[in-house]
């Protein structure tokens, strides 16, 4: 078997066949055929089986794909390594970061990584804390700067930087900010602007909703990506969202809500996430360290 095999073996279950997948990387179709004939008579087990519209890995092959996604992560991670060795620091370092993390932590701390090191590349990406994290755990991105995921992180490592909570925006003449405690039974009278079902801020809200018996918020508006500019759709009607308080530094118009403190827990714990089995280029270690020393 050789290296790119696997990647041969990825593209098939990426693309759904051997066609789409040779196509994709520029070779033959005999050439990727024999690539997981030899793959199959390695592991003695069909890893795919034919269907109407191309073919789909078995159960021996799912498990198999999965160890090559990590072996080819693990292979690109040592080039990484021997690169910044022949190369010292130069390199580039791939970041993500949630819309709702302070825009000012983290581009302060790209414009002194930047002047240190000026042959140095960034990559910045600026997407939801879910997109962020499959991007990180696909091996697209060094580092993400994002509220620390609820669910057992045992292959990510956390650097945490800091805490604080998120809030209910409202225009500033909604009639709730003539409440002095807001509480989820005033809530669940609003529309909504909210990310999606599979998002987990949105799945806190409704699950708050839930044990209350108040049911779900009555969206208006969902999206499946989040910036500030969004929050403008609050102004002048009675819709609700839930951000950082940055937002309201950079929008007039918007207030935050006098939320009940037991009503929904807002609070978060905001890091550097990156995978705990990874080379980590030396960018990256400096740029983790510029983020704490501006987080402090």
């Amino acid at each position: 078997m050789e290296t790119r095999d696997l990647d041969y073996l990825l593209a098939v279950q990426e693309y759904g066949g051997i066609g789409r997948a040779a196509e994709e990387l520029g070779i033959s179709q005999p050439a990727v055929t024999k690539a997981i004939q030899r793959m199959e008579a390695k592991v003695g087990l069909p890893l795919f089986e034919r269907t109407g519209n191309g073919v789909t890995p078995t159960h021996a092959g799912m498990l198999f794909i999965a160890r090559a996604r990590t072996i080819t992560l693990a292979y690109d991670d040592a080039l990484k390594e021997m690169r910044a060795l022949r190369g010292g620091e130069l390199g580039m370092v791939r970041i993500g970061y949630s819309p709702t993390v302070p825009g000012a932590l983290v581009l302060g701390a790209c414009r002194q990584l930047m002047s240190e090191r000026p042959a140095a590349h960034l990559r910045l990406r600026r997407r939801l804390a879910q997109d962020l994290m499959d991007l990180l755990v696909a091996g697209e991105l060094d580092l993400v700067i994002a509220p620390q995921p609820q669910h057992d992180a045992g292959a990510l490592s956390i650097v945490p930087l800091f805490h604080d909570a998120l809030s209910i925006l409202a225009d500033e003449a909604h009639p709730l900010h003539r409440k002095r405690r807001v509480t989820l039974e005033d809530l669940s009278e609003q529309e909504w602007l909210l990310p999606g079902p599979t998002i987990p801020l949105r799945q806190l809200v409704d699950a708050a909703f839930q044990r209350r018996g108040l049911g779900l918020p009555k969206l208006r508006i969902e999206t499946d990506f989040s910036s500030t500019s969004l929050l403008q759709l609050l102004r002048g009607t009675t819709m609700l969202c839930i951000g950082g308080t940055e937002a309201l530094g950079m929008l007039t118009g918007l207030r935050a809500l006098n939320l009940d403190p037991g009503e929904l827990d807002l609070r978060r714990h905001v890091g550097v996430i990156h995978r705990a089995d990874a080379y980590l280029p030396p960018l990256a270690q400096r740029m983790i360290t510029l983020l704490q020393e501006r987080a402090r």
